[in-house]
């Protein structure tokens, strides 16, 4: 490619060797994956440093292994391999990315302080030194400096086995069925926070306590799932955690409403909690905002703040002032990372955290 067809920042680094390192640097600061061709870009990118590394001729490319576990401060992956319908998960057509895919580009960006990825891909975080194939033994995954992940929903990455089925969120009821919240389980049967003997049995194994959750600090699990998490059973996979957003769905099942509150007031028992948000969704998006609820029983619109779970919040958060209470808006998470100004600012996206703080 002739100089005079090359324009921006790769026009400027074909004039020095210097220059070409300083834009590297910039570009690879913040890496955001949003599409399955940008996975395997970079995958692609992660097996040639390695190759060059095995091969030990390090000095003749820009990009090396410790190049990327310097460089890297901020991985976002947004780009979301499964599909989810009423709580089943599906693969969408064609895709291609693996668990080996992801967990190749984690291992490499050791040294990425922020991680955003679909919960989908959360076990292989978990599991990082088990699924990443063809790692020789100074390939091995070092030290990880994670200390802000942001999980796209809830999963149980502590691996706790309930013998009895989670409660699927209720959905505003058709005229003709005057049942407004789904036969909830008696809590005496269903615990809200994992069985003691059942975590220490789990806290035994390697893959409980992950070493790339040792540093987490501030977690944030952005959407609501499709069926009950305990957000208590969080604090044993992340012995570091000072602050945590947990998103509660509007207008649904309210003994999941109570079991949740009860949660998050053992949270707020925890002396190391500096924040907690709950971040509160609607049921149903519609009109300009998608953020409204229909009540089908009237016809009109249902307000989030109105809602059992809201009520509730704001009711726990008088008297604590680390609790914050906010609405909730879908696929803000993704939203975050998008734009080329996230990737040229040198401290990436807004910090989420202040924001709801000067909110």
């Amino acid at each position: 490619m002739r100089a005079e067809q090359v324009s921006g920042i790769h026009a400027v680094t074909l004039t020095s060797h210097h220059l070409h390192n300083l834009a590297n640097t910039v570009l690879y600061r913040t890496v955001v994956l949003d599409k399955e061709k940008d996975v395997f870009l970079f995958r692609r990118t992660v097996n040639d440093v390695r190759k060059a590394s095995r091969l030990e001729r390090t000095g003749e490319v820009a990009i090396t292994l410790a190049f990327l576990r310097n460089a890297v401060k901020r991985l976002a992956i947004t780009h979301a391999m499964h599909i989810d319908v009423a709580g089943v998960t599906l693969r969408k057509p064609g895709a291609k990315v693996s668990n080996s895919d992801i967990a190749t580009i984690i291992a490499a960006c050791s040294g990425a302080h922020i991680i955003t990825i679909p919960y989908q891909w959360a076990h292989v975080l978990r599991d990082i030194g088990k699924t990443v194939e063809g790692l020789e033994g100074r390939e091995t995954p070092g030290n990880f400096n994670v200390t802000e992940l942001v999980l796209s929903s809830y999963v149980d990455l502590a691996k706790t086995c309930y013998t009895i089925c989670p409660i699927t969120q209720w959905q505003p009821s058709a005229p003709s069925t005057p049942i407004h919240s789904l036969p909830a389980t008696p809590s005496t049967t269903r615990p809200s926070t994992p069985n003691p003997a059942m975590q220490r049995d789990f806290a035994s194994g390697p893959s409980y306590l992950s070493p790339m959750f040792h540093h987490v600090t501030h977690l944030r699990i952005a959407e609501p799932a499709y069926a009950w998490f305990s957000p208590l059973a969080i604090l044993d996979v992340f012995p570091s955690l000072t602050h945590i957003a947990l998103p509660r769905r509007a207008h649904a099942n309210t003994e999941n409403d109570e079991l949740f509150i009860g949660d998050v007031k053992a949270i707020l028992q925890e002396p190391r909690m500096r924040m907690v948000v709950i971040s509160i969704f609607s049921q149903i998006g519609v009109g300009a905002d998608k953020e409204q609820v229909i009540n089908r029983d009237t016809g009109g619109t249902l307000d989030i703040k109105d809602s059992t779970i809201w009520l509730a919040a704001e009711e726990l958060r008088k008297g604590d002032r680390r609790l914050f209470v906010v609405d909730g808006h879908s696929g803000s998470w993704r939203k975050d990372w998008q734009g080329p100004a996230v990737v040229a600012s040198p401290s990436g996206p807004e910090n989420w955290w202040r924001k709801v703080l000067s909110a």
